[in-house]
């Protein structure tokens, strides 16, 4: 059994929990982080689903995610919302020292998620089994056992994989900057998406592309090309998977919906 981790997500939890505010003078504050706790926290959450899983630290692959990715190149405004948002202090070199260790994982042009869905699909290791540790519901769209921090692991079906897969094709993904249907929510997206009928991919993408239609019309706005549009929410919310991403010359084989 193999765990693969979305180690931003974990370290970047165990940095916050650790970081502190210190007044040096009136009026004069900074942040202060000890490395060594974060670390060790980190740790004792690995030791914690090594434990219910029954396998090895060996056995954890810790996946980072790379400062370029491809999706910027599909879309340069994507997670340009997030600029602002400073990580806590010290993250870079914690993340770096992982890097130097066995088991850790980052590829040009990808991110921790993706990684985590390749591994996920990977035909070797995916018959050895692979456990997904992300609170990302991204990763809803790969099936699977999942698990975070203090949650009970769940299973993911591949039904249900894929219909969340054309859900997220509808929703997108505010916090990325993925704006997704124009006045379709969650609710909407999932009502459309469970009267797919998942045995006719090439219907079930021309619903996706009528949804972005009918939106456009409805609500006045100017996507250009509905079936564009909707193919570039498509690739910048979908999770790679086996076969998408080649890690010797770390190119990524863009999704394409199936045709007749």
């Amino acid at each position: 059994m193999k765990i693969a981790i979305d180690s931003d997500m974990l370290l970047f939890r165990a940095m916050s929990a650790t970081e502190v505010e210190i007044e040096l003078e009136a009026e004069v504050w900074t942040r202060h982080s000890e490395l060594p706790h974060a670390r060790e926290m980190y740790w004792e959450q690995c030791e914690a689903w090594c434990d219910l899983f029954e396998c090895k630290l060996d056995d954890l692959l810790h996946c980072f995610t790379d400062r370029s990715t491809f999706r910027k190149e599909v879309d340069p405004s994507y997670k340009a919302n997030r600029k602002s948002k400073p990580k806590p202090i010290g993250f870079k070199a914690l993340k770096n020292q992982f890097l130097e260790g066995s088991g850790a994982w980052l590829h040009r042009q990808i991110e921790a998620d993706d990684l985590l869905g390749i591994f996920a699909t990977m035909p070797d290791l995916k018959e050895e089994g692979v456990v997904i540790a992300t609170l990302d519901k991204d990763l809803k769209q790969i099936p699977g056992i999942h698990v975070w921090i203090d949650n009970e692991p769940y299973e993911v079906t591949p039904e249900d994989a894929e219909r969340f897969t054309y859900q997220q094709y509808l929703v997108g993904d505010a916090t990325d900057g993925v704006p997704g249907c124009p006045g379709v929510g969650a609710v909407t997206a999932e009502r459309i998406v469970q009267k797919l009928d998942l045995s006719q991919p090439v219907d079930c993408w021309e619903t996706i592309v009528r949804t972005y239609e009918e939106a456009q019309r409805k609500k006045n706005v100017d996507l250009y090309d509905a079936h564009e549009y909707a193919l570039r929410q498509a690739r910048l919310v979908r999770i790679l998977r086996y076969g998408d991403y080649n890690f010797t010359t770390h190119e990524v084989k863009l999704w394409n919906p199936p045709t007749r």
